[in-house]
């Protein structure tokens, strides 16, 4: 019997009448057929979210201000001379390899990491990515060298590499679309107050200059937490809800039947030739990756280099500079989860609000370009971080929507986020020391790519919700997100009923 089941993916190999879109659904969509008792289905939903949310909302939090750490200790102790950069003989060229390099290994191997969740499961793989990255993270402390640091930073990248997407991938087994909006959002959030955090520690750890210095004391005290939060992950956090032995089988019903029919699932193929093929034909596939590129390094590439940016404008030492980079990720953190809030409850469409934010962030880096206040330039930094970091929680449940399979949704979530990752290589040059304290060229080349991200979102703005069928007939075919209402989506949910209907 199983011989005659094909996924997804291999009916849209196999069809092409049969695939033609009809029509859209809209933007809450959750699925072609749900559970009549909605009611039930928001108790498990919040049983759900207690098991998983906490947990992997406190892992995202060590995760970023470790990621961050880098940034925080590099003016740390700086009038003192016990700075890493003093201490490890480090030129600005080569400082700026030290943050770029993380950022190489971690995109090379997302899209890997993130298929191998599938392959093994959520605990054991996220449990193996947080206790080798603390493992390393702690280590760099040791390190003596450019060379030893360079190695370890490295190192931290492969390791680390894939979180993320791991998670966002997780989720979408538990989650439809719609549901992903306030919960993406609620991780960024993590990620913005982690800057605050990463800030405050910072400073305070700062002041422990002595056997150690501040610097060293930063990776081992920002070290340890993955490596116990990992342990707690591998006996802790649920896998798939087919195998979570804590929901009933009529919880477990509720909640696949809430999903739609092309969610990943834990049947569905971990790796398809045809779903790659379906994705990289799929012109969403390349606008969304544009969009990931331009705003990551045009919006989010300054955050690499955010307390150098903050202690250039000339008012402030380094332990207060550290400390200025708190109110900026305090605001990111409200307005990610405000804006998140108002996405879910469906008013507000992610893509209009990606463009406004883009041009928000333009409007900054060109006061940031003419006005030399002081006071008037670090206000623009504190509102262009909040747009920067409210960006891609507003584009995740999209990206997610655009994907049809569980091939094709691994592979998909992995590379775009692994693209994402370009803001952490290509940022740290943009706003390198050498274009400081005014960062005039770092400013008007962030321009541009900002430039490139307003067309690129509305571009996926006009694919998954426009008119396309009407303007592009034969790219609209190409088009694989869940938006789109095909014959055969049609024809299977009949089929489905028939079905239900002759079981007595």
């Amino acid at each position: 019997m199983s011989s005659n089941i094909h996924t997804p993916d291999e009916k849209r190999s196999t069809s092409s009448s049969s695939d033609e879109i009809i029509g859209q659904l809209d933007a809450k969509l959750a699925g072609l057929g749900t559970s009549d008792d909605e009611e039930a289905y928001r108790k498990v939903l919040r049983r759900v979210d207690i098991r998983i949310m906490p947990l992997v909302l406190i892992q995202y939090l060590f995760m970023r201000v470790d990621v961050t750490n880098i940034s925080n200790a590099a003016i740390m102790n700086l009038e003192q001379k016990t700075d890493i950069k003093t201490q490890l003989h480090l030129s600005p060229q080569q400082w700026v390899w030290v943050i770029a390099c993380f950022y190489y290994p971690y995109m090379f191997l997302e899209p890997i990491s993130t298929i191998l969740l599938k392959r093994t499961s959520a605990p054991v793989w996220l449990s193996r990515i947080m206790i080798t990255w603390g493992i390393v993270t702690c280590s760099i402390a040791a390190t003596t060298t450019y060379g030893g640091l360079i190695t370890t930073r490295v190192l931290v990248g492969a390791f680390e590499a894939g979180y993320f997407p791991c998670i966002v991938y997780f989720w979408t087994f538990w989650y439809t679309p719609a549901e992903l909006a306030i919960r993406v959002a609620a991780l960024y959030s993590m990620s913005s107050l982690s800057g605050f955090i990463g800030g405050f520690l910072a400073y305070a750890i700062s002041f422990a200059n002595g056997v150690l210095a501040g610097w060293q004391w930063l990776f081992i005290l920002e070290g340890i937490p993955p490596i116990i939060l990992g342990i707690v992950t591998y006996f802790a956090l649920p896998s798939y809800p087919e195998q979570s032995n804590w929901l009933s089988a009529a919880e477990k019903d509720l909640i696949l039947k809430h999903l739609h029919k092309d969610a990943p699932t834990i049947h569905g193929k971990t790796f398809s030739w045809n779903a790659a093929r379906l994705l990289f034909t799929d012109p969403t596939y390349y606008s969304f990756t544009a969009a990931w590129i331009c705003s990551g390094v045009g919006g989010n590439g300054i955050s690499f280099s955010l307390p150098t940016v903050i202690k250039d404008l000339g008012f402030t030492d380094s332990r207060m500079a550290n400390v200025l980079t708190m109110p900026p990720s305090f605001t990111a953190f409200a307005l990610v989860l405000i804006l998140g809030r108002l996405v879910q409850t469906g008013r507000l469409n992610p893509f209009p609000v990606c463009i406004f934010l883009d041009v928000v962030i333009i409007a900054c880096y060109i006061v940031l370009l003419y006005v030399d206040t002081v006071g008037v330039r670090y206000f623009v930094l504190v509102v262009s971080t909040a747009a920067s970091g409210s960006l891609y929680p507003m584009l995740w449940p999209k990206r997610v929507q655009a994907l049809r399979g569980t091939a094709m949704a691994g592979l998909g979530i992995g590379l775009h986020n692994a693209s994402a990752q370009f803001s952490g290589i290509l940022g740290p040059q943009i706003f390198s020391p050498a274009y400081g304290p005014a960062y005039q060229v770092s400013f008007k080349v962030s321009i541009a790519l900002l430039s490139g991200a307003v067309v690129s979102h509305s571009l996926s703005w006009f694919f998954m919700h426009g008119p396309i069928q009407t303007y592009a007939p034969r790219l609209a075919q190409r088009i694989q997100a869940q938006t789109q209402l095909r014959k055969s989506d049609l024809r299977e949910e009949e089929e489905s009923k028939q079905h239900s209907g002759s079981v007595v």
